[in-house]
């Protein structure tokens, strides 16, 4: 069996990120990471389905065709794994810092996707742009961490009750 390049890519992807997911992310925090893991599945998922439906992106060559439209395995696995590295990396920091460091994984994720786009079968834009890429990314990292901020002081604020 050969293998195509999409193939090789999607598993270089998802080694990557497994790698990522279990080496780079401080578990002391467990459990704000499952919650923004969970978060930015739903967010990706819910986002992605109706501009994959609305003709914005094609999706080619992707995990489980016959079932999804969109590409699982970055909405399921890449993007939530970044999220929580951005989450950990701004965990203690400032508003600026927590805006510069969400363009900044947004155009990382750009930088990637864009020549994806270009010169593989991995994604396809019809009506859409790397620029409308990025400033979406960028602001599903910020929806995704101002939840994570409202979950810890939820947290903090309910869970002392008795």
């Amino acid at each position: 069996m050969i293998l195509t390049t999409e193939q090789i890519i999607n598993a270089t992807a998802a080694l990557i990120t497994l790698f990522l997911f279990l080496f780079a992310i401080d578990w002391r925090f467990f459990r704000d990471w499952i919650v923004v893991y969970l978060f930015a599945n739903c967010l990706a998922f819910v986002w992605s389905s109706p501009i994959v439906n609305l003709g914005l992106i094609d999706y080619p060559v992707r995990l489980l065709p016959h079932f999804y439209n969109t590409s699982i395995l970055f909405e399921l696995w890449v993007f939530p794994v970044l999220c929580i590295l951005y989450n950990q990396i701004t965990r203690e920091s400032g508003l600026w810092p927590v805006i510069y460091y969400a363009l900044f994984f947004s155009a990382g994720i750009v930088a990637v996707e864009y020549p994806l786009e270009l010169y593989t079968e991995l994604i396809v834009y019809k009506s859409w742009t790397w620029f409308t890429s990025l400033y979406t990314l960028t602001f599903s990292f910020l929806i995704i961490r101002i939840f994570i901020a409202f979950y810890r002081w939820g947290c903090i604020h309910f869970g002392n009750r008795q």
